[in-house]
């Protein structure tokens, strides 16, 4: 076996590892949020739960409030790339609508660790700065994701950040009223906002 082969093998497992650490930490907040609230949880019983060290913690995630949210930058990357790829008949402003939605679908690649993120990000209005702080990230890259789909230089138009920041505001708003106590299931209430919001920015 070649010494490069040896290499590429040894960075598949690091990054799996890698990979299983930070789901077992995502899934670990989650959990204890779950169970006690988000007051309640520290990092280092996160930490534990996962079966790592505190230290372990903050090389994946810099407080408890990103742990729970749990936007890695793969997932970013996947986003950004299923908006970059055009869909026949699919506008941005319905490929956002699908993506974003499918971030808080319990019928996801990861359904268990996806399900548990929207049960507590509709039950804990505590985390909605980190939420927010969240989106600006998703955001960016979104942005970026679009200014390539449509051959617009990064920086010289609007529309892009304009479009992307409409679609995330829409959803955060849905999110935010179920918070409050408001009616309707989310799924329908985001195709709602997005059926309101499609005509001026088509």
């Amino acid at each position: 076996m070649s010494t490069d082969l040896l290499t590429d093998e040894s960075c598949g497992l690091r990054e799996r590892k890698k990979r299983e650490t930070r789901r077992a930490l995502n899934l670990a907040a989650l959990d204890l949020v779950e169970e006690r609230g988000f007051a309640a949880v520290t990092t280092e019983e996160i930490a534990t739960r996962a079966g790592v060290s505190a230290r372990t913690f903050f090389n994946y995630f810099p407080s408890k409030e990103a742990a729970v949210i749990g936007t890695t930058a793969e997932e970013l990357e996947s986003y950004a790339a299923a908006l970059e790829e055009e869909v026949e008949g699919e506008s941005p402003l319905d490929s956002l609508r699908r993506i974003l939605a499918g971030m808080l679908a319990p019928a996801s690649i990861d359904r268990e660790l996806r399900a548990k993120r929207r049960r507590i990000l509709l039950g804990e209005p505590s985390l909605a700065p980190a939420l927010v702080g969240n989106n600006i990230r998703i955001e960016n890259a979104l942005t970026a994701a679009l200014e390539r789909r449509t051959g617009v230089r990064a920086g010289a138009s609007l529309e892009p950040r304009l479009t992307v920041a409409v679609a995330i505001a829409a959803v955060r708003a849905c999110i935010e009223h179920q918070q409050n106590g408001g009616s309707g299931r989310l799924e329908r209430n985001i195709d709602q906002a997005f059926d309101r919001i499609a005509a001026g920015l088509r």
